[in-house]
């Protein structure tokens, strides 16, 4: 790499689409500053990989069956870096990071595969970790949607959220709530269809799932669904 640019993170939100086709070239990265003091260095996935993978024991596989998965994007999660591209989903762990964001972190990618290899969902409809402002434009709350689906049109299909298996029963209302917010949020011309609470966990060779699907053209707020008696399927809806 040879060309050093130097934004502030304010400045690179406001380029972010620039920077990420900038970094595609193989002799450009940029180093993000907060407050004068550099933080994140952007570069493409393939330098990336290129410069860390197997070098570093951090790195586990997200999936067993990785090496049958095929993607092309890469994309960069508070506390968690996933890396997919053709051959495997790969998971960065970092020291400082505790259980709870490591184990969320493997649920994403396997989440991440399973829509694709599973439930038959095209790669470029799938994000990961939008921040959503939540609340109107007066409101300075975000929430991060952990991953979603949109339906090819501009509209926002699926939202999903997961959260630690142990834990899942207990947050399951505020993660509902949270759901609905974002679901309000990103309704343009069409409200989502489904938002889902998504848990599992792999041990002693069974995989067990969670999964709370609630159909937003039923209901438009929390309230309401808690009011009907929180009805939900335990399906994620198909492509």
């Amino acid at each position: 790499m040879k060309i050093k640019n130097v934004l502030s993170i304010t400045e690179a939100r406001k380029k972010i689409f620039s920077i990420a086709e900038e970094v595609q070239k193989s002799n450009i990265y940029y180093t993000l500053t907060e407050r004068g003091k550099p933080t994140i260095v952007m570069l493409s996935a393939e330098k990336f990989t290129a410069l860390t993978i197997g070098k570093n024991n951090d790195y586990a596989p997200a999936d067993k069956n990785y090496d049958a998965y095929a993607a092309q994007r890469n994309e960069i999660l508070p506390k968690v870096f996933i890396i997919r591209d053709e051959s495997r989903v790969v998971y960065l762990s970092g020291k400082d990071q505790n259980l709870r964001y490591k184990e969320e972190g493997l649920i994403k990618a396997q989440l991440f595969i399973n829509l694709i290899e599973k439930h038959k969902y095209q790669l470029q409809l799938i994000e990961f970790g939008r921040y959503v402002k939540v609340g109107g434009e007066a409101s300075k709350r975000y929430i991060e949607a952990d991953i979603i689906v949109n339906d090819g049109r501009g509209n926002v299909r699926l939202i999903f959220e997961v959260g630690v298996f142990a834990n899942y029963e207990d947050n399951a209302d505020r993660v509902i709530a949270d759901l609905f917010e974002l679901a309000a949020a990103v309704a343009w011309s069409k409200k989502p269809e489904f938002i889902i609470f998504y848990s599992r966990c792999y041990k002693n060779n069974i995989e067990q799932e969670k999964i709370m699907t609630v159909d937003c053209s039923k209901f438009n707020t929390f309230s309401a669904w808690k009011k009907a008696g929180r009805p939900s399927s335990k399906l994620i809806p198909k492509f």
